[in-house]
């Protein structure tokens, strides 16, 4: 019975450090995943909201430049300038629509997909408003020319802008959002890694108390009975071998050939201690003898 508790307090402890280690590795794989969830937040918000908001940014500026090259075409005051402006104009073009297609890849949620699509659809209606302006200075109309680039030309470019900066703006919301959520797991993950080491410390330091009073209990209990071993040890002598012993008056040769009496030899040899007293047998016999001496 005692054999069977040890062992049912050894798998309990058992269980008790394996509950421990559970605890701790509980603890590693959820600091790993809240690390990887933190990290791709970031890579998100780095790639994602900051990316098209900067090329928002990025197009709004190239798309002024265009508008600031039209005016330059308007005022062109030979062929060669003029053809020098409307490379600037194309080259403008080419940077907006490569931006516009950095947006349209990193923007995120359907909103920002069709702030995208109106805003490329708007900026592609525009160069038709630019190609009637070329046409008309190149066929020396440029009062026209002038009429429309301050006209529907900068209306058009007011609405361009105005979009681009909503891009700009839906991406830093987007980025905001992120972020928020960005903390709440940082939050969440240092909680609940707090909880469980907390647990686990808890938990190691009632196992500890456990283990710590199991062992002085023990020890206790060695020592209890290597002190009786120790006591009956001291207590016993023990006769041994052959002991010469008379068999006539029963005394016993002992060291120096010294005959002792049975009670002396035992009294030295041991702790044993001796009261005389007469058996039933010797009673009778010595009643016998009393008789027969009053007779």
């Amino acid at each position: 019975m005692v054999f069977q508790a040890d062992n049912h307090k050894q798998i309990r402890l058992l269980m008790s450090f394996l509950l421990i280690v559970l605890i701790f590795f509980v603890v590693g794989i959820i600091t790993v995943r809240g690390i990887g969830s933190l990290g791709n937040l970031t890579r998100t918000i780095y790639e994602h909201p900051l990316v098209v908001s900067n090329a928002s940014l990025g197009a709004a500026l190239n798309i002024a430049r265009i508008h600031r090259d039209m005016k330059d075409v308007v005022f062109a005051e030979s062929p060669d300038e003029l053809d020098s402006v409307l490379r600037k104009v194309t080259e403008g073009e080419q940077k907006v629509y490569q931006q516009l297609d950095i947006i349209r890849k990193n923007i995120l949620g359907g909103e920002g997909k069709e702030f995208e699509r109106v805003t490329r659809e708007l900026f592609t209606n525009w160069q038709p408003i630019r190609e009637e302006v070329i046409q008309l200075v190149k066929s020396g109309n440029t009062k026209d020319a002038i009429l429309i680039t301050k006209g529907k030309g900068a209306n058009h470019v007011f609405l361009l802008e105005t979009r681009m900066l909503e891009l700009a703006n839906y991406a830093r919301k987007k980025a905001d959002t992120l972020i928020a959520s960005n903390q709440t797991i940082q939050g969440n993950l240092e909680k609940n890694t707090f909880i469980l080491i907390f647990l686990g410390v808890v938990l190691s330091i009632i196992i500890a108390f456990v283990v710590t009073k199991r062992i002085l209990k023990t020890e206790k209990i060695l020592k209890d009975k290597n002190n009786t071993l120790q006591k009956a040890l001291d207590e016993i002598k023990t006769l041994r071998g052959i002991i010469p012993i008379c068999m006539y008056c029963k005394k016993i040769k002992g060291d120096k050939n010294v005959w002792d009496k049975l009670e002396e030899y035992i009294e030295k040899h041991s702790d044993a201690d001796f009261s005389h007293g007469i058996c039933p047998d010797c009673l009778k016999i010595q009643l016998e003898e009393v008789k027969r001496i009053k007779e």
